[in-house]
């Protein structure tokens, strides 16, 4: 059975009535076997999910540590009340705990003075809508984001709400943005008549069509169609392998190339306009790191998020 080591297999097994103290004798023992300050802490992350979820949480907070210090508290759901805590100098995970005390466990270790953004990687809707009122901005970051995304509105108007799948989807978003700088596509924009998507990540291409809705207005039963696609034509990292945006006259083409790391972003009909821009870094670290930099609401996600939900493919 997975424990907290898995999560965090440096640390040690400590009780939660000790794990500031302990925190406190790691830092002291870490500065002086270095040498040299340690680093500042800038914020709490607070990551909710299963434990093998939990553990590539841990190795990107790791991994962001080296540029920018956080306090990491990972903690799975379970039946225990009073549950043993693993440490090391700058986190915490923590198996099984039950989830009507996950809010006082996670306001006893997070640093007050410091934002706190949750990252949520799994856990009970009821949990989440708690813990919502104590982040500064919360990450959903779920394989089934359905459940917690119709809770979002809800959500809203507690805390900073954004989703990872709308991190993975900027480089789309802005190349599809650049597009509609040239004045022919930002004139011919009623004039679309259906929008092809292929993806590897169902939802992410429903939220990536929502924020197309949202922005050109289009109505209730404007032609979606979204098709599954494994990426072995594409980056199998990236969320969508294609995008196609037909209109009259005129034709938007978005397209991984295969192997080169990179999208092409294309207008039929139109001499040099075609734009070659990286997909860039999608480790879970540099989208994490990416997310942990925002610290406002972002209404274009809240809208395509809204209208994302209407869409059922």
């Amino acid at each position: 059975m997975a424990k907290t080591n898995d999560v965090l297999p440096s640390g040690r097994d400590v009780p939660f009535a000790e794990i500031e103290a302990t925190l406190a004798r790691l830092v002291r023992d870490g500065r002086r076997r270095k040498r040299s300050p340690a680093r500042a802490l800038t914020a709490t992350v607070i990551v909710i999910g299963g434990t093998p979820r939990l553990a590539a949480a841990a190795e990107a907070l790791e991994q962001l540590g080296e540029s920018a210090g956080v306090r990491a508290i990972l903690i799975s759901e379970g039946p225990h009340t009073a549950p043993i805590a693993h440490v090391t100098e700058n986190a915490i995970a923590i198996d099984g705990l039950a989830p009507r005390f996950l809010n006082n466990a996670v306001a006893a270790l997070r640093l007050s003075s410091l934002p706190a953004a949750v990252w949520w990687r799994g856990g009970s809707i009821e949990a989440l809508d708690d813990l919502a009122r104590l982040a500064d901005r919360l990450v959903l970051d779920l394989e089934d984001p359905d459940p917690a995304w119709r809770r979002a509105a809800d959500v809203f108007e507690t805390t900073a709400l954004t989703d990872l799948r709308w991190t993975r989807l900027t480089r789309w978003r802005s190349a599809l943005a650049h597009l509609f700088d040239l004045p022919k596509v930002r004139d011919a924009g009623s004039s679309f008549r259906r929008l092809s998507i292929a993806a590897t990540d169902r939802d992410a291409a429903r939220l990536f069509a929502g924020w197309l809705r949202s922005r050109l207005r289009w109505p209730a039963d404007f032609p979606i169609d979204i098709t599954a696609d494994d990426g072995a034509a594409g980056d199998a990292a990236s969320p969508l392998t294609r995008v196609a945006l037909e209109g009259t006259g005129l034709s938007i083409t978005l397209q991984v190339r295969q192997g080169r790391g990179c999208l092409a972003a294309a207008v039929d009909g139109l001499d040099a306009s075609t734009r070659i821009v990286p997909l860039g870094d999608g480790s879970l670290a540099s989208l994490i790191g990416e997310e942990l930099g925002v610290r406002t609401r972002d209404l274009a996600f809240e809208q395509a998020l809204a209208a994302a939900l209407e869409i059922h493919q």
